[in-house]
């Protein structure tokens, strides 16, 4: 896997659900577009409200969650997630 990922059919009600849900896992997104730096998970971030589409890039993992997660399995948990609320990797 990279460390990119980009989802579409996100609508801003999908968009909304998706941060709720994110945020359980301490992933935090603020507004549309960002970067999250949150226990040693990096990763820039950004919902395009026209075209429906999330993009997530450059997803690093540092200590002191690198001691169980990697940036596939960071990936792989957004994934579910945005399937969850109906949307799709693109």
């Amino acid at each position: 896997m990279s460390n990119s990922v980009k989802y579409s059919g996100i609508s801003p009600e999908i968009y909304n659900n998706l941060r709720s849900k994110l945020s359980g896992f301490g992933i935090n997104l603020a507004g549309n577009n960002g970067r999250i730096s949150e226990k040693g998970v990096s990763a820039e971030y950004t919902f395009d409200e026209t075209t429906q589409t999330l993009s997530v890039n450059n997803v690093k993992v540092g200590f002191p969650a690198s001691m169980m997660y990697s940036p596939d399995k960071i990936i792989s948990t957004i994934s579910q997630e945005v399937q969850r609320a109906g949307g799709q990797v693109a």
